[in-house]
């Protein structure tokens, strides 16, 4: 490990059935249980401090680090197995995916809509920024549009060579994992255009960055393409093994591992950050302020290390590029900050020759 980009924290650890699938809405935790509920847990410092306490607290920026408690339990909310929950924020809606995709108004989760049509789909990816739902089911790729009201409107189906193992909107267009090949689908023409074979051993995985570009799995390796296919220059992320989730949260990658977690730089050449051990998690999901990690009946929130912190152990293990990188990252307000660490830095990176120098020739003697 090079230095620690994340705190792990146990959120919850006495959820009652088995968790299916999570998600964070404000400070909340929605979790899907096995049983067809729907559990709403909160901080416990916020649930003490109202009476009664209030379902949801949209107001708090993101998850709080400290034990949650359950505030709220909808009994029946899916008929079968949860497969993922994502909250659209900019639309105030849970996007819910088990039989069929369905919508729901947040904070009173009211059923908006429901895709039938998704019935029997096994992927999806939604494109927030438009407002469009697309969604894998055998051999069709369909897209729907939200129409900024309580309906969505279906825009467009196509055929495709077999069944979509893993989906990404990139641009208009849409990256496809089929078989053991990524395609890139015009969804203009439907033309499907090949990028290149998947891996031998996992799965197609297709991954979005916040800078359009695509993280496009082949086992082990991470390939960054722009939003047309193409190789970017450098761009092979080398994990240990094959992950079988990737989320991005700027300045990293982290990857779910057969026996761990693995935080990865985005920076050439990917180095290798942080791995924490845990063993049987069942979901990896980005919240607005930490990453969601989800084991069988508990929960562990990965909180970033405040970037100060994070520069000072690059600085003191000798990581001077990588300290550098994260000083851009500090806000505006931090300006004289930013300056100040920037320069000690540089003069810590000029020193660090002798320094090493020093430590040989007292080891020697």
């Amino acid at each position: 490990m090079v230095h620690s980009a994340y705190d792990s924290f146990e959120l919850l650890n006495n959820c009652p059935t088995k968790i299916d699938a999570i998600e964070s809405y404000g400070s909340n935790l929605l979790i899907s249980c096995s049983d067809g509920s729907l559990r709403i847990y909160g901080p416990e410092s916020s649930v003490s401090n109202q009476s009664p306490p209030s379902d949801f607290h949209p107001q708090t920026l993101g998850l709080q680090q400290e034990r949650y408690v359950l505030e709220r339990s909808v009994n029946g909310f899916s008929r079968k197995q949860m497969l993922a929950m994502e909250v659209l924020v900019s639309r105030e809606l849970l996007l819910s995916f088990s039989e069929s995709i369905a919508f729901h108004r947040l904070p009173n989760l009211e059923t908006l809509a429901v895709i039938t049509k998704a019935k029997g789909a096994n992927v999806y990816s939604w494109d927030d920024k438009r407002g469009f739902l697309c969604f894998g089911r055998g051999k069709r790729v369909c897209i729907f549009r939200h129409d900024g009201g309580r309906g969505f409107v279906e825009v467009k189906e196509f055929g495709v060579p077999d069944t979509v193992k893993s989906m990404s909107w990139c641009g208009e267009n849409i990256c496809l994992g089929i078989r053991r090949e990524y395609m890139i689908l015009n969804t203009t023409n439907g033309a499907l255009s090949e990028v290149f074979p998947s891996g031998r051993i996992a799965a197609p995985l297709v991954v979005s960055l916040p800078s359009g570009e695509l993280l496009l799995g082949k086992d082990n390796i991470g390939v960054l393409v722009d939003q047309n296919g193409k190789l970017i220059q450098d761009g092979r992320v080398c994990w240990s093994e094959a992950p079988a989730v990737v989320v991005i949260q700027k300045p990293y990658a982290v990857g779910l591992l057969p026996r761990h977690v693995e935080i990865r730089s985005l920076r050439v050449p990917y180095p290798l950050i942080q791995t924490v051990v845990l063993r049987n998690v069942r979901r990896l999901v980005q919240s607005n302020n930490a990453v969601i990690v989800a084991l069988d009946y508990s929960v562990f929130g990965f909180f970033p290390v405040p970037l100060g912190a994070q520069i000072v152990q690059l600085t003191a293990s000798g990581n001077f590029d990588e300290a550098l990188a994260l000083c851009k990252m500090l806000p505006p307000e931090d300006s004289s900050l930013r300056s100040a660490k920037e320069q000690s830095i540089h003069i810590r990176k000029l020193s660090w020759p002798d320094f090493i120098v020093s430590i040989l020739f007292s080891w020697k003697g």
